[in-house]
């Protein structure tokens, strides 16, 4: 009962995942708060802006997803992201993308 129990809350927590707070802390530093890339190492690495990325906003959730996991550019802290975070963090760069 004790594993049902826990195996539930787990599930639920991965359901949950609040992209916008993921993003924050795994990938802010470098495309910004904002998805402009207009920080310190954003600038250095000449890394594109997400926020008004047309491509980026009609990907799919899944194809997102499966870029962010991929990107060779991306720490390891991003790379080995579980599943579901990297899919809240998707549909959070979604919305960026999308605004102008």
């Amino acid at each position: 009962l004790i594993r049902a129990v826990a195996l539930v809350l787990l599930s639920a927590a991965c359901v949950w995942a609040d992209g916008g707070a993921i993003f924050k802390q795994q990938c802010a530093k470098c495309h910004g708060d904002s998805g402009k890339s207009d920080t310190a190492v954003g600038k250095k690495m000449n890394i594109p802006p997400i926020a008004g990325d047309a491509a980026i906003a009609a990907m799919s959730d899944e194809d997102l997803t499966k870029k962010i996991l991929a990107s060779e550019k991306h720490p390891k802290g991003v790379k080995n992201l579980p599943a579901a975070d990297a899919g809240a963090v998707a549909t959070f760069v979604k919305q960026l993308a999308a605004a102008k």
